[in-house]
C-alpha cells in the first residue's frame, strides 16, 4: 500500500531544493567574482607583504595572471644592503610557470631602473660573512633595457644597455650585458665553484678575461689576461668606470702609446689558502713573451705585505711610455739607446710606515735633447729606505755634446733628493781642456730662482775662443772664476761673475784694421800677464762683458807695457741650446779701439843709450 507525502511535505521539500540552488547560484556568482577580480586581490595581497617585509616603500600596479603566466606593469621598491642603499624600478614585467612543479620558467622585463649609494665603509661588514652559494629561482631572466647607476665616492658609474641572465644545467648561471661600445659576459659555475669575466670591445675585440677557480673552498685563484693598451683605452672610455678615475687618464694622449702598447700584454694572478688570510700575487708586462715589467706581492695575517718589483725594459720604449707626462720642452728629445733596469723591495707592517728599497738604473744611454746629445750615459736612482724618502742620485756621462763642435767630457752628478731639497755634493765636466763644476749646495726646488755657483778652473783660453767661431781671434793662456747663476722658468742669469787668468798667454787678432793704430798694432800679437773679465748674462739673452788685458808687444813700443779696457755688449739668445757664442766681438774690439785709440797707453819715447823706458804713471781706461 502505497502512502503519497503530504501536501505539507511536498512544500517543504519544494521550499528546501530552491534554496539550496539559489545559494549554490549565489556562491557561483561569487566565486566568478572572485576569479574575476583575482588580479586586484592578489595585488593587493602582495602590496600588503610587501609592506611587511624589509623593502622600504613598496609599490605595484597592474597585475594580471592566470595559470601559467602573470605580468605586472610596474614594481618599485627600495632596499638597504651591506654596501648601500639600492632602489629598484621595473616596467613591463612578465613571467610563465608551472605551478605543479612549483618552478618559474622566464621572467622578462621591458625596462629596469637600479640606482645604489655606494658606502666603502660598510663593505668590511659585509666581508665578515661567507658568501653562500648563488642560485638562480628561474630559468632565464631578459631585461630589454636596464639601467645601472652607482653613486661611488670616487663619481657615477653607470651602465645603459640589455641583459640576459640564464639558468643552466646543476645551478650553472651566465650573464651577458651588452650596450652600444662593450659586451661583458660572466659564467659562474655550480655552487660558486669558479667564475670567469670576458669583456670585448663591440664589434670585435678583446678587452680582458679574468678568471677565478675555487671560489667555494678557502683556497682561492684569481688570473687576469688584457692587452695593455686595451685595457687603458676601456678604462679611459667605459662608463662603468666612476667618473674621477676616468678623468685621469683621459688627459692624456694615447696616440703617442699606442704603437708601443698595442703588442703589450699585462698579466695578473693572486692565489690565497686561507680566505685572503694570506695572500701572493704576480703581475707582468710582456711583449713578445718577454718580460718587462714583473712584480711579486706577498700578504701574510692581512697586515704584513711584501713586494718585490723588477724592470727591464728598453731606454727608448721607458721614454715613450713617461713623455706624456714630461714638460712641453721634452717633445722633441729622442732616445737612440739604453737600458733601463730597477728592483724594488717593499715591506709593510699595519699601522707602520713602510720599509724597503728601490733602485732605478739607465745604462749606456744615447740621448739627444735639441743641441745637447749625451752618448753612453749611466744614470741611478737609488732609494735606500722608502720610509726615509731619500733619493740618492748619481749620473755619469763620458761624453756630453752641446753643440756643434762643442764636446764635454766625463759630466759627474752626485746629489740626494728630499722633500722638494736637492743637495747637491758634486756636479763637474771636463770642458775647454778644465773643468767646471757646480758649488755644492742645498736646493730648495720649490722655489725661484734657483741661486747656483759655477766655478770654473784651468780653462784653456785658446779651445774657449775656438768654440766661439771668431776665427781672427787665438790666443793661448788659462783662466778661472765663478758665476753666479740665478735659475728660473727655464732662463738663467748671471749677474757679476768674475773671471781671471791663471798664468800669462798671448792674445792674437789677425782680422782687418788699421794697421797704423797702435791698439790694433799690439793687438796682432799681445802678450799679457793679467786678464780680469766681469760676465753679466740677462735671461732675455744680453750679455755684457768688461775685459781688462794688460801685457806688450814685442813689435810695438819697444815692448811697452799695455793696458786694454773694453766693454763688450751683445745678445746670445740660445747660449745653452747651442753651445755657442752669438756677438760681434771683432766689430766690437774694432770700433772701440778705433774711436779711442788714447785707451791704449803708451809710454814717451826712450831717452838715448842704455836706459830702459819707464811704465806710465797710470792707465786711461776705457769708461
Amino acid at each position: 500500500m502505497t502512502v503519497s507525502p503530504a501536501p505539507t511535505e511536498l512544500k517543504r521539500r519544494s521550499s528546501w531544493l530552491r534554496t539550496v540552488a539559489i545559494t549554490l547560484l549565489v556562491l557561483v556568482l561569487f566565486c566568478l567574482a572572485l576569479w574575476w577580480q583575482r588580479s586586484v586581490l592578489v595585488e593587493l595581497l602582495l602590496q600588503q607583504a610587501l609592506k611587511q617585509s624589509a623593502l622600504s616603500s613598496p609599490s605595484l600596479s597592474g597585475l594580471s595572471f592566470d595559470s601559467k603566466h602573470a605580468k605586472l606593469t610596474e614594481i618599485s621598491f627600495g632596499l638597504a644592503t651591506p654596501v648601500g642603499d639600492l632602489t629598484v624600478a621595473m616596467q613591463d614585467v612578465a613571467t610563465d610557470y608551472d605551478l605543479e612543479k612549483r618552478t618559474i620558467h622566464n621572467v622578462s622585463i621591458g625596462h629596469a631602473a637600479l640606482k645604489l649609494k655606494y658606502r666603502p665603509a660598510a663593505q668590511s661588514a659585509s666581508n665578515t660573512a661567507e658568501n653562500g652559494p648563488i642560485s638562480l629561482p628561474l630559468d632565464r631572466l631578459s631585461i630589454a633595457r636596464l639601467e645601472i647607476d652607482i653613486d661611488t665616492p670616487w663619481g657615477l658609474s653607470s651602465f645603459a644597455g640589455q641583459a640576459d641572465i640564464t639558468h643552466g644545467a646543476a645551478d650553472a648561471v651566465e650573464a651577458r650585458f651588452q650596450d652600444a661600445r662593450q659586451s661583458i659576459h660572466l659564467k659562474i659555475d655550480p655552487g660558486f665553484s669558479a667564475a670567469k669575466l670576458n669583456v670585448q670591445r663591440l664589434p670585435s675585440g678583446s678587452i680582458l678575461e679574468l678568471n677565478a677557480r675555487q671560489l667555494d673552498g678557502p683556497a682561492k685563484q684569481i688570473k687576469l689576461n688584457a692587452g695593455a693598451l686595451s685595457l687603458i683605452e676601456w678604462f679611459n672610455s667605459s662608463l662603468l668606470i666612476p667618473q674621477t678615475l676616468r678623468a685621469k687618464t683621459q688627459s692624456y694622449d694615447l696616440s703617442k702609446l699606442s704603437p708601443l702598447l698595442s703588442a703589450t700584454q699585462l698579466s695578473a694572478s693572486a692565489k690565497t689558502p686561507d680566505n685572503f688570510a694570506t695572500l701572493q700575487a704576480d703581475v707582468a708586462l710582456q711583449r713578445n713573451k718577454q718580460s718587462l715589467v714583473a712584480i711579486d706581492l706577498s700578504m701574510t695575517n692581512k697586515q704584513t705585505i711584501d713586494m718585490n718589483g723588477h724592470l727591464d725594459i728598453a731606454a727608448s720604449e721607458a721614454f715613450d711610455l713617461i713623455k706624456p707626462w714630461l714638460p712641453a720642452i721634452a717633445a722633441s728629445w729622442t732616445v737612440a739607446g739604453g737600458k733601463v733596469g730597477g728592483n724594488l723591495q717593499m715591506h709593510k707592517l699595519s699601522n707602520q710606515d713602510t720599509s724597503g728599497t728601490a733602485h732605478l738604473t739607465i745604462t749606456d744611454l744615447a740621448l739627444t735633447a735639441g743641441a745637447a746629445k749625451i752618448e753612453n750615459g749611466n744614470i741611478g736612482l737609488n732609494i735606500p729606505e722608502l720610509a726615509d724618502r731619500t733619493v740618492d742620485l748619481t749620473v755619469e756621462v763620458p761624453t756630453l755634446g752641446l753643440g756643434k763642435d762643442l764636446i764635454a767630457h766625463n759630466l759627474s752628478v752626485k746629489a740626494i733628493y728630499l722633500d722638494q731639497e736637492l743637495t747637491l755634493s758634486q756636479a763637474k765636466l771636463a770642458l775647454f781642456g778644465g773643468t767646471m763644476e757646480l758649488m755644492p749646495d742645498k736646493i730648495r726646488l720649490e722655489q725661484t730662482p734657483i741661486l747656483l755657483t759655477l766655478r770654473l778652473h784651468e780653462v784653456d783660453l785658446s779651445q774657449l775662443l775656438t768654440s766661439l767661431h771668431y776665427p781672427n781671434i787665438s790666443g793661448t793662456g788659462s783662466i778661472a772664476g765663478e758665476l753666479p747663476l740665478q735659475l728660473s722658468a727655464g732662463t738663467i742669469d748671471v749677474q757679476d761673475g768674475s773671471l781671471s787668468g791663471t798664468q800669462p798667454g798671448v792674445l792674437r787678432y789677425v782680422g782687418p784694421a788699421d794697421n797704423q793704430n797702435i791698439a790694433f798694432k799690439a793687438l796682432r800679437n799681445l802678450v799679457y800677464q793679467h786678464l780680469q773679465a766681469k760676465v753679466n748674462y740677462r735671461p732675455n739673452g744680453e750679455y755684457h762683458l768688461g775685459l781688462r788685458l794688460e801685457g806688450s808687444n814685442p813689435e810695438v813700443l819697444s815692448g811697452h807695457p799695455l793696458a786694454f779696457n773694453l766693454n763688450i755688449s751683445g745678445q746670445l739668445p740660445e747660449l745653452l741650446q747651442k753651445g755657442i757664442l752669438a756677438g760681434d766681438l771683432e766689430r766690437t774690439i774694432l770700433e772701440q779701439a778705433i774711436a779711442k785709440p788714447a785707451d791704449v797707453e803708451k809710454s814717451p819715447k826712450p831717452p838715448s843709450g842704455d836706459q830702459q823706458p819707464k811704465p806710465p804713471p797710470a792707465d786711461r781706461r776705457n769708461q
